[in-house]
């Protein structure tokens, strides 16, 4: 190690108090960093290490450092075999872990790992500091497993359609980090629920999601227009239509009635392309002509 204006000892540097400085991990990469230490370096070379010490435990640099971070500066200075071979296993653990809820560690992130290891970051804060980097792509694992059961519950609540990339990229950081959980997002997307369906929201407020209040009329349309109820989805035009209904007598929404969705349905141009519009264009024509004796 280079010495950094150390007083000497009859010319030459004094090991003993090189030696204690560097048990408290003082080395000269650390005494560059934060340069407030220079002084206390000094004292432990001078053999002042009473003085030594005191600095050092009223210095920033000690007041802002945690026990585990201490250790391990300590260590890496005094036994850096031991704390590479801990530092590799610690690392082990991390990309287990964030692969775990999602994150692909690459070079720049085990980068970010050693530094975090050296200031004794908890899991959260490591989370936190990572997605703060800016090196995190697309979360996945458990993460995203949440997400698409998030996604489901927003497609069963009827709001699938009108919540955007960043509104997912947002919940899918917050469940990283643990800012969010599924029950807070489940809430937020219930009031979407509420507010996009006013006539449903009753139902949704007391636990009948959006999907089971219009199975029925989801049903009805397929019915009518001859096709897979699978394909009436929230974005289905006419299905749109229909759970938007306004009740002209109050101008207010409401939960449209089957005959009603079916009168609806009727009077658009898809259903004059069915079968069931064929049969009673038949039927209607077949009365006329007996109304008037010609059948």
């Amino acid at each position: 190690m280079a010495m950094i204006d150390n007083p000497n000892i009859g010319g030459a540097p004094n090991e003993e108090g090189v030696a204690e400085a560097l048990a408290f991990g003082l080395t000269e990469a650390l005494v560059k960093a934060f340069p407030e230490l220079q002084s206390i370096y000094n004292l432990f070379v001078a053999k002042k290490y009473a003085d030594a010490r005191i600095a050092y435990y009223n210095s920033n640099y000690y007041k802002n450092l945690t026990s585990t971070s201490a250790d391990r500066k300590k260590k890496q200075a005094t036994q850096p075999g031991v704390y590479a071979q801990e530092l590799d296993a610690w690392k082990a653990a991390q990309k287990v872990r964030l692969a775990g809820k999602g994150i692909k560690v690459t070079p720049e992130i085990e980068g970010l790992l050693d530094a975090y290891y050296l200031d004794g970051y908890t899991d959260l804060q490591i989370d936190l500091k990572i997605l703060d980097s800016g090196k995190v792509g697309t979360i996945g694992g458990s993460t995203l497993g949440l997400i698409n059961q998030l996604k489901d519950e927003a497609y069963d609540q009827g709001v699938n359609t009108i919540l955007s990339k960043s509104y997912w990229d947002k919940v899918s950081t917050g469940l990283f980090s643990g800012s969010l959980t599924v029950s807070d997002v489940e809430e937020e997307i219930k009031g979407f629920a509420m507010s996009a369906f006013p006539a449903y929201s009753k139902g949704i407020e007391s636990g009948r999601s959006f999907n089971l209040q219009t199975s029925a009329l989801r049903q009805t349309i397929a019915n009518l227009l001859e096709v897979d109820v699978d394909t009436v989805t929230n974005d289905n035009p006419v299905f749109k239509q229909l759970v938007g209904y306004i009740n002209p007598k109050t101008n207010a929404p409401e939960i449209v009635p089957l005959w009603e969705a079916e009168k609806i349905v009727k009077s658009r141009d898809e259903w004059n392309y069915t079968k069931n519009a064929r049969d009673t264009y038949d039927a209607l024509g077949l009365k006329v002509l007996r109304d008037w004796g010609l059948a």
